[in-house]
């Protein structure tokens, strides 16, 4: 049989957007999300970092 070539896990060491350093959200045992940070901070960067498929040119 071939050797089978397995995905590296990701690299711990790199932090993320500096953006994005005091949030924290997680997932209860119940399922419910909880997060530390306001929701309209949360929309305001969606906002300004994503693109609204809704505008774009392209038909699919």
């Amino acid at each position: 049989m071939a050797k089978q070539n397995k995905p590296k896990p990701p690299d711990k060491t790199q932090k993320p957007p500096s953006k994005l350093n005091e949030m924290d959200i997680q997932v209860n045992e119940l399922g419910q999300i909880e997060r530390n940070f306001d929701i309209d901070k949360i929309n305001q960067f969606l906002n300004e970092n994503v693109p609204d498929k809704k505008f774009s040119d392209e038909k699919s």
